[in-house]
């Protein structure tokens, strides 16, 4: 309450300065109106506050923020051409890391999933998990070359690979 109190006195204080110092003319008028706005949309900030939290609603009284986040909606159509362009792009670096590591000229394929990181059903995150990653190779290489590259995309990726 003492904040809200503060906050009224300051704007109507604030709004005061700015009409006394201002000099007469065609904009003063507006200016004086906009100030006025100011002390009433200030004054009104906790009625307006209650009807935006939802309170009649039955949901969270703890909730101070006139301008809720649960109102961002995401587009799941831009979110998944995104990440299979991620994934695209994760696709051709691996390729030109084994080519360069092992020279090899392969195919790699990644099969993956997007993953919903929630708490409180409340959205956090979208992470992309990497379930498996395929690779073939255009030209059949040694055992040792396959062991290698088997070996390092288990350990830098930490998911299946399979190898043909």
């Amino acid at each position: 309450m003492n904040g809200y109190l503060l906050s009224v006195i300051g704007t109507v204080l604030i709004a005061a300065v700015i009409t006394a110092i201002l000099p007469d003319g065609k904009t003063s008028a507006v200016i004086k109106n906009v100030t006025k706005l100011a002390c009433v949309l200030a004054i009104l900030a906790p009625i307006l506050g209650f009807f935006a939290t939802g309170e009649l609603d039955g949901q969270d009284e703890n909730s101070q923020t006139f301008f809720s986040q649960s109102v961002i909606q995401t587009d799941d159509r831009f979110i998944k051409y995104y990440c299979s362009m991620r994934i695209q792009a994760t696709e051709a670096t691996l390729e030109k890391e084994l080519s360069d590591q092992y020279s090899a000229s392969t195919v790699v394929t990644l099969t993956w999933n997007l993953l919903e990181e929630k708490v409180d059903n409340r959205y956090l995150s979208e992470k992309i998990q990497i379930v498996r990653i395929n690779v073939v190779f255009e030209e059949e290489p040694s055992a040792e070359v396959k062991k290698a590259v088997w070996e390092y995309l288990t350990k830098n990726y930490c998911s299946e690979v399979l190898i043909e």
